[in-house]
């Protein structure tokens, strides 16, 4: 769950949702790309489903906690089992992008997870665990190593994009867009003076000069005394259209 700010208090935005804009972001880059990978961007957070219907609650805050503030040592687990979802729903070439989209989180943002011990053991045992997995289905789908890492890149600017445009990552901003067996071109989002969640990204990589992006989330209080108070209200909450724009700077 990630959280947007607007004058009339607090949207909460979970991240299937999130996914989902970062499959419309997908869509929209020259392909054509096979429906797998497009599935596979759209899909990529499937192991927050059940988190996400019940999340648990930041005392400090007084509200969910930030997806970014869930240990390790809860939510590799839910990884594994989102992969397994993956596996049985859509085959294993979605599993093996959503499980390795798990193993770039560990590998690179994984501190940003890690609370106690147990989160960085819960990180190494996910990546042990997973990685014969991933080769096993690699090789039975006749994908190369750079087809993978092209995929998994792909999905990882997308996903690093639509956290931008849903509210948690803070323009000026950095991104890394991946070039099939080249080096990846740097790409810089900027947000749009006096128009809120509004940006303008350089080089532009899109096929359209200009892409408006739509999801819903549920309207909370910035602040809740009391896990029993917040539980009452999120299970009657409002939803909330949400919306960006993305333009050529």
């Amino acid at each position: 769950m990630l959280f947007r700010e607007d004058p009339e208090g607090l949207i909460a935005i979970s991240q299937p949702t999130h996914a989902w804009i970062s499959g419309q972001l997908m869509r929209a880059l020259p392909g054509p790309f096979s429906e797998t990978l497009y599935l596979a961007a759209e899909q990529h957070d499937i192991a927050w489903l059940d988190w996400e219907i019940e999340p648990t609650f930041d005392a400090a805050a007084g509200r969910p906690h930030l997806f970014r503030d869930v240990g390790v040592h809860l939510h590799a687990p839910m990884w594994r089992q989102g992969v397994e979802r993956a596996l049985a729903a859509y085959g294993p070439h979605v599993a093996l992008l959503v499980s390795r989209h798990g193993g770039v989180i560990y590998r690179r943002f994984w501190m940003r997870h890690q609370h106690e011990e147990r989160d960085k053991l819960a990180a190494q045992a996910y990546l042990e665990t997973q990685a014969p997995r991933e080769a096993q289905w690699a090789e039975r789908l006749g994908l190369t190593g750079a087809d993978l890492e092209y995929q998994s890149d792909l999905i990882a600017f997308v996903d690093a994009l639509s956290l931008a445009l849903c509210g948690e990552l803070k323009p000026p901003l950095e991104l890394a867009f991946p070039v099939h067996g080249g080096a990846a071109r740097k790409l810089t989002l900027h947000a749009t003076p006096g128009a809120d969640y509004e940006f303008a990204l350089s080089p532009w990589p899109f096929v359209e000069p200009g892409l408006m992006f739509e999801g819903e989330g549920r309207r909370l209080a910035r602040s809740y005394p009391s896990e029993a108070a917040f539980r009452s209200d999120f299970a009657k909450a409002p939803r909330a259209t949400i919306a960006a724009r993305l333009s050529a700077r």
